[in-house]
């Protein structure tokens, strides 16, 4: 429940999860220079743009192992994540841009229907890319209308619940289960358990809804609705019945239940790195609805018993799973060097330093072997493998972010109690279906 504007991009920034992710040896970045944005590189080195780049980080030891591998250079042009949207942009539209770029998962779409990405099918088809190989929200995530393939995840980060296993001891309230396949472990027993952990006077809540974009399909989705749009992304699903009772849902916890922080308390915490997971790591939530990426936060700096478990059923048990994604501008001066250097990190080779974090699941199916369970929690930590297999895609659309900017806004009226969810989101459906289809 946070300010109108928060995508799962911001929200992975507020938690800590993109800048400053050298303290947690996140997979954000790979190695090189910080400047000489667009062709980069000497001589036969490949160019890779990425934001906020760290020399510690798995992405960059997978891009020098790749690098040796083949005896050439990477050079990484590390761009802020502020400015990260304007200069890929802008090198894209150049004559040089890099030999390869990540992309923000929003805008492959867009990015694609303006001219700027390489369609990937001739690699996949004559490498004989096997589809059965890897999670199907990560396969098909990049495909177009047209059956084009415009870019190619490499690892996920997932949803789903992190618990304090402490607090539901003392509460006498029995732990989810284990199993995302399980019938149990409701909405209603969300609920149930949020109410008898929360401790008064802000002392310990029951429960932290993170609001981004990713709630807004987990939970409708779950809901037996579609997520923010249609699955052709040309209605705004976010208005419908299965959707609007959803978000209700999420902010009675705070408005009716007072088993979550107010809408006030959470939209000054978003400005706090790691502000809700942070919570739980100090035993101050009981509940917090969150994303693997946070795995290595609360490795090192929780100080309670901590757990993962599934988001809880409705009508289905879904998640969602935002995805690191690379891709090869149309433009690119060697995009078999390209391909080569993206395949590899999908590659076992790869796969085994990215999933060594415990923050991100790489794509390939075979990777769920490397998530078992160590000395350090969480204990389910094969759940995260569980997770991408039960997740679905966001459905976009060419427009969103203009349709961000008129409903989000609304959906703060929602959280602080203004509007009720149906009227909120309901009064401005027309407004965003015209948005939907370019008008």
């Amino acid at each position: 429940m946070t300010g109108s504007g928060l995508s799962r991009r911001d929200m992975l920034k507020s938690l800590g999860l993109v800048s400053g992710a050298a303290a947690l040896g996140l997979p954000l970045a790979a190695c090189g220079s910080d400047s000489g944005y667009g062709s980069g590189g000497g001589g036969d080195d490949l160019s890779f743009m990425s934001w906020d780049t760290t020399s510690d980080s798995p992405l960059y030891t997978v891009a020098q192992n790749w690098a040796k591998s083949v005896n050439r250079g990477i050079d990484v042009q590390s761009v802020p994540l502020s400015d990260y949207e304007t200069k890929v942009r802008a090198v894209l539209a150049s004559g040089v841009p890099p030999t390869a770029i990540r992309i923000n998962d929003d805008y492959v779409g867009s990015y694609y229907a303006d001219g700027s990405l390489l369609d990937l099918r001739p690699y996949l088809e004559r490498d004989k890319i096997s589809p059965a190989d890897y999670y199907d929200a990560a396969y098909k995530f990049p495909i177009q209308k047209d059956g084009a393939h415009a870019a190619w995840p490499i690892m996920g980060n997932p949803s789903f619940l992190l618990v304090n296993t402490d607090a539901f001891e003392e509460a006498g309230v029995p732990l989810p289960p284990k199993d995302w396949d399980s019938t149990e472990w409701t909405w209603d027993d969300f609920l149930d358990a949020a109410k008898k952990t929360t401790k008064p006077n802000g002392e310990r809540w029951g429960a932290i809804v993170f609001h981004d974009t990713g709630t807004e399909t987990v939970w409708p989705v779950s809901n037996g609705g579609y997520g923010t749009y249609s699955p052709d992304g040309t209605k705004f699903a976010l208005s419908d019945p299965q959707a609007t009772e959803a978000m209700q849902w999420i902010a009675d916890l705070a408005l009716v239940h007072k088993v979550h922080p107010d809408f006030a308390t959470v939209s000054a915490g978003k400005q706090t790195p790691n502000w809700a997971v942070s919570q739980l790591a100090q035993g101050k939530a009981a509940i917090v609805f969150g994303v693997s990426s946070t795995i290595p936060y609360m490795r090192e700096n929780a100080k309670v018993k901590w757990d993962i478990f599934p988001t809880p059923r409705k009508v289905a048990r879904k998640t969602v799973n935002g995805l690191t994604v690379l891709g090869i501008p149309k433009k690119s001066k060697d995009p078999d060097a390209a391909w080569e250097f993206i395949k590899y990190c999908t590659s076992q080779d790869g796969a085994k330093v990215l999933a060594a974090s415990r923050g991100f699941m790489p794509v390939s199916k075979a990777s769920a072997s490397l998530f078992v369970a160590d000395d350090k929690a969480p204990a389910n930590v094969a759940l995260v493998a569980q997770a991408v297999d039960n997740a679905v895609n966001e459905n976009f659309n060419l427009y969103m972010e203009r349709a961000r900017a008129i409903y989000r806004p609304v959906l703060d009226d929602v959280w602080a109690g203004r509007q009720t969810a149906a009227q909120a989101l309901g009064g401005v459906r027309q407004k965003i279906d015209d948005i939907l289809a370019g008008k």
